[in-house]
């Protein structure tokens, strides 16, 4: 065996065989399979950063109403509140984290794929380029190394016949079983010589032949080595471009992921630590002792003059409660008795004698329910004496309202300054006089009128002039 052959057997994984180019090829497709995992790898880190900072946020606000609600307080209370402060502003970092893998790095690469695979019906079209240029330099050498094969192939079969063809002349020679009549036969050896005369030739043929398409093959080695190595040279220049790209791009997901780089970053635990560090407790004790222990201010018992008590009264009722006499029987709502002389005609003194129908007595004002009788309309019975005008009738006795319109009462004076806590009670002080219009209700309420204004005020803050 010749050195040349030994060469082409040293291996049979090398790239200069026929074919064995094609991993070369594939690793273009794989340069676009790369600019997908990465990008997925950058996707699921900024997923991973966005998730964190929204469970910070979520950690932090659980926290916060705990500790508002807790027993801590003071300067210590704000140290834990630094701790959440400190859980916020780190979320902020890598929330940004997210946001810039996702906006700064990612668009890059996916252009970058773009602009250099591009998509063809089976493949990408710089897949098919190279495969092509690889299949042209290599088949010409391809064709020797198939004539090479096949004359190796005739080289050793015509060895193996020589082999045989000598191996049964020498045993015919040596076999001594064989009667000498049988040796005698020269024809027979004839034909043994001859045929292994003929293997001779045949070996030796075949052996120059053999010879000639190495010499042949070995010939055009060097042509087919550097045509490969052109095409490879091109497919290695594309690979150089991706893996200078990838190096860049991680460059930047270093720089995006480097939160030690972020100036608000190398802020957060020095101001935590001051925080923290703030927590004093002697200040702690003195705001307790100031709110709720020994230096808390005390209103002492102390000698307090009679006021009346507005606020132990019961709420102010705008209208009368409805009372009903029997079931089904009419009602008549705030109805005030309206004394005559014939309902008081027992009183035969005139001076004695009460005010007109339209005035309301403070002490006497009630709720009248009436039945179903045949004088529904009159409270008071069907006496025609009670319907008689009052003879004893005094204009002075009651207030008009302006324009003769607004409801009559009696004046009264106020014993005592008093403030409308609401829209619809009165205000006045301390020796106003002004207009009573209904009497104390159930609470103890009564109805007046201050400069035009209608309203309620507490029934024992005035006297009746």
């Amino acid at each position: 065996m010749s050195v040349n052959e030994e060469i082409l057997q040293a291996s049979s994984d090398s790239f200069w065989e026929v074919g064995k180019y094609e991993r070369t090829v594939k690793r273009i497709t794989d340069g676009h399979k790369l600019c997908n995992e990465l990008l997925s790898l950058i996707r699921e880190r900024s997923e991973i950063e966005t998730m964190y900072a929204k469970k910070l946020r979520s950690w932090s606000q659980k926290w916060d109403s705990v500790i508002s609600k807790g027993p801590e307080y003071g300067t210590t209370e704000a140290g834990w509140k630094g701790c959440l402060e400190e859980a916020n502003r780190v979320a902020d970092v890598h929330e940004k984290v997210g946001e810039d893998l996702v906006s700064s790095v990612s668009p890059e690469i996916s252009s970058w794929k773009k602009e250099n695979f591009h998509k063809s019906m089976m493949s990408f079209k710089e897949v098919k380029q190279m495969e092509d240029e690889f299949k042209k330099v290599q088949k010409p050498w391809a064709k020797r190394l198939s004539k090479v094969e096949k004359a190796k192939k005739e080289f050793h079969g015509a060895c193996r016949a020589e082999k045989t063809t000598q191996i049964q002349s020498q045993n015919a020679q040596n076999d001594r079983s064989v009667s000498e009549d049988q040796l005698s036969n020269t024809c027979k050896k004839n034909k043994l010589l001859d045929k292994y005369n003929n293997c001779q030739k045949t070996t030796q043929t075949t052996r120059d032949k053999y010879e000639a398409t190495l010499q042949d093959i070995n010939a055009y080695n060097a042509k087919y080595m550097e045509d490969m190595t052109e095409v490879f040279n091109k497919c290695q220049l594309m690979e150089e471009k991706r893996l200078h790209f990838f190096k860049d791009s991680l460059f930047k997901i270093h720089k995006s992921l480097d939160i030690s780089s972020n100036p608000s970053f190398g802020q957060i635990h020095p101001n935590l630590h001051s925080t923290i560090n703030n927590a004093d407790a002697r200040k702690d004790l003195k705001w307790w002792s100031n709110n709720h222990g020994v230096d808390m201010p005390m209103n002492w018992p102390s000698f307090e003059e009679y006021a009346p008590d507005v606020s132990a009264m019961g709420s102010k009722k705008k209208a009368k409660e409805v009372t009903s006499a029997t079931e089904g029987g009419i009602t008549l709502t705030y109805v005030s008795h309206q004394k005559t002389d014939s309902y008081t005609s027992n009183n035969s003194d005139p001076a004695n004698a009460p005010p007109p129908a339209s005035v309301t007595e403070p002490e006497h004002h009630t709720d009248v329910p009436v039945s179903n009788g045949t004088d529904s309309g009159n409270p008071f019975g069907s006496d025609p004496e009670l319907n008689k005008p009052n003879d004893n009738w005094n204009e002075d006795d009651t207030v008009d309202g302006p324009g003769g319109d607004e409801p009559k009462g009696v004046p009264v004076r106020a014993l005592f300054d008093y403030g409308g806590a609401e829209d619809d009670e009165l205000t006045f002080k301390e020796g106003d006089v002004f207009i009573h219009l209904k009497d104390e209700d159930e609470q103890g309420w009564c109805e007046g009128r201050v400069n035009g204004k209608t309203g309620f005020y507490p029934a024992n803050y005035i006297e009746y002039l």
